[in-house]
This record gives structure tokens, sequence and C-alpha cells, in this order.
């Protein structure tokens, strides 16, 4: 008897062993990808062997590197293993919340040197300008959406945040989006597993807006386009568990064209939507594309022209904005690296909005080459 269990120990044994061998063989040939679109990343390479690497064992920490990362059925390790994380208490990941129906993520607390070069830049632009303008700062889900959080999240205070850089504005007029949000805190107005705001949110924004800047706003009907959107903090968590979002898209009732420029050519579309990306990973690229410089679109509402200096929370209110206005540029200052005249003609418009949302505005400092008004190249 004890034989007969040696024995299988042994078998047990040498099969692990066959299995493990067998899988790292297969992870070294098999074909992959080199991006990983559920992580939103680029996966490891197989290490350039030197010598010298060998010996001080970096080039055995790349060979790690690379299996690990294209490990067979890694995503559903992955799954597995956040399952067992959360059973386990761990409720957050990679700077991102784990709720109970949702992933949120945490925000850095404010970079003070970027949100005075922000808010200067603004003054000066709408100094020069002299265009009638508004700005909305969109505090995030951590804020609107508070009661979500796991019990020991402590983000700090984004309205108390906001309302200090609108004291700090000199002629814009602040929008107060986050009291209109905090109004529908408990409907879809998140995604769930992305940081953008969902289109009815987006819808509640551009409510705000019309009655700040004296527009009236037009009612919203909406098609749902996707069922399966699994966004950026999806990726950035590891977290599987979370119930897919669903994308819905304003229908705006005119012809319409859009014209991307990147400040050298520009390609015009008969649409603001761009279906060809509900197939891919980053369908919330299919309100407008991905991110570009300068993006046009053109309705037939006969309104004026607008002019919005923006982030990705923007994309989805452009429609809306069609019904209210003619023409409605949005301008990405994060790609911008020549004079505006190479991408809009400033004179043309009638308006402008400074739309972002918490994160690029108090963390990024791309919104100081408004001070590029008035420069030459």
């Amino acid at each position: 008897m004890k034989k007969n269990k040696l024995t299988f120990n042994k078998i047990f044994f040498a099969s692990f062993i066959f299995l493990w061998l067998a899988t790292a063989a297969y992870n070294l040939v098999k074909p992959t990808s080199d991006f990983s679109e559920n992580e939103n990343r680029y996966l490891a390479k197989f290490p350039r062997y030197t010598t010298e690497d060998l010996l001080e064992g970096r080039f055995m920490l790349g060979v790690e590197d690379y299996i690990n990362d294209r490990f067979v059925a890694r995503d559903f390790w992955i799954s597995m293993q956040s399952v067992l994380e959360y059973a386990m208490g761990k409720r957050e990941s990679n700077g991102v919340y784990i709720c109970s129906d949702a992933l949120i993520g945490s925000i850095d607390e404010p970079n003070r040197e970027y949100v005075a070069g922000n808010i200067k830049a603004i003054n000066n632009f709408t100094k020069v300008t002299g265009l009638p303008a508004e700005i909305m700062i969109v505090p995030s889900a951590a804020e609107v959406q508070a009661y979500k959080l796991p019990r020991f999240a402590s983000p700090w205070n984004q309205s108390a945040e906001i309302e200090l850089i609108y004291s700090n504005i000199d002629d814009a007029v602040c929008v107060p989006v986050g009291e209109a949000l905090k109004e529908h805190k408990y409907e879809y107005i998140y995604y769930r597993t992305d940081h953008h705001w969902t289109s009815w949110g987006a819808y509640i924004a551009y409510k705000a807006y019309c009655e700040t800047a004296g527009i009236t706003p037009v009612e919203y009907k909406a098609n749902r386009v996707s069922d399966d959107f699994k966004g950026t903090l999806y990726s950035t968590s590891g977290v599987r568990f979370i119930k897919s979002d669903y994308i819905e898209a304003y229908v705006y009732s005119g012809p319409v064209r859009c014209d991307i420029s990147n400040g050298v050519t520009a390609r015009s579309y008969d649409s603001m939507y761009f279906s060809e990306f509900l197939d891919k990973k980053d369908k919330y690229a299919y309100f407008l594309g991905q991110n570009q410089p300068a993006i046009t679109v053109y309705g037939n509402s006969g309104g004026g022209k607008l002019l919005i200096f923006k982030d990705s929370y923007a994309h989805c209110m452009a429609p809306m904005l069609l019904e209210n206005f003619s023409q409605v540029t949005l301008v990405d200052l994060r790609y911008v690296n020549r004079t505006f005249d190479h991408y809009f003609d400033i004179s043309e418009y009638d308006r402008v909005l400074f739309l972002y949302s918490i994160d690029s505005f108090v963390n990024h400092s791309d919104i100081t080459r408004l001070n590029l008004i008035g420069t030459a190249n």
C-alpha cells in the first residue's frame, strides 16, 4: 500500500513538472499580440541576450516578465485572482476603488502649480479674445457617487477645489455642473468600468451649461449602441466581475459633417460617430474617434459657432450642442504643438467653453498652452 502511494506521488509530481514545463515552453513560442486590449498596455517583449545581463540577473527577470505577460489564459487567471482578493476583503487595486457594482478611480490631490497656471491661462485667453465664455469643471464619480466607495476610502474634497477654482476665474461664467450631477447621483451618470461620465451624465451637464449660457436645451433622445463596454478602470484594476457598461448615443436631428485636423491636414466624415470602435476595446472612441488636436462638427441648427477647449469628457456632449450651434470646434491642448491658426481661426467663433474633468484640470498643465494666443510660430 505504501509502495502504491509512493508511486502515485512520483507520478503526480512528474505530471505536475511536465505540465509546468510544457506550459512555459508554449508561452515562449505561442503567437501573441504585443498589446493587451483588456489591460490597455503593451506586453513585455523577450529580452535581448547579453552575457552581462545574464550574469547580473537582468536577462532572467526579463524572461520572467515575458512569460508572466503572455501566460496561457492570462486574463482568466487575473479574473480569478481579483475574485479571490475581493472575497478576502481587498477593495482597492492600482488606484481603483472596488465597489459592489462599480469601479471608481482614485484621483491624485491637486498640483498647486498646475492649478494656478491653468487658471491664469484661461483668464488671459478670455481677456485677450473678449469672447463670451463659460467654464465647466466636472467632478469624478468619487465625489458625486461617494456613497458607493468602500468604508476606508477618504478621497479629497473635489467640490471645495472646484469652488476655489471658480472663485479665481475672472471673466468666464462658471457652470455648477457638480450640483446638477449630485441631484442625479443614484442614476447611471458615470460608467461602472470607465472614468468617463455616461451620455446621460453628459446630458445633465449639457442642460446645466445651457441654463448658464442662456440657451434653450433640446429634449434628449438616445439609441443604445453597445452593451459590452469595458473601460479604462476595468483595464487598470484587473477586476473582471463588475457588470459591463452600455453606451448610448444622442440622436442628432439633422445632417452633419465632422472634420478632424492634426494641424497639417484635415479629413472629413459624414458622421460624428465612429462605429468601427464598437468592435474594439476602446468603445468610448465611438464618440468623435480617438483623441485629436482639433475636431470640428457642423450641423444645421442655424446657431452661432462654439469653441471648446476640452478633454475627452466633451466627446459625448458635443452632438447635443449641435442643436444650439451650427459649428462646434473641440480642441485638445494635449496634442496641440503648433500655434492656434494651424487648427482654427478664433475670429470665427461667437463664444468659448472650457470643459475639463477635475483630474485633467488639477493634475495636468496642458491648459497653459492657451498662452499661445497671439504668439507666432
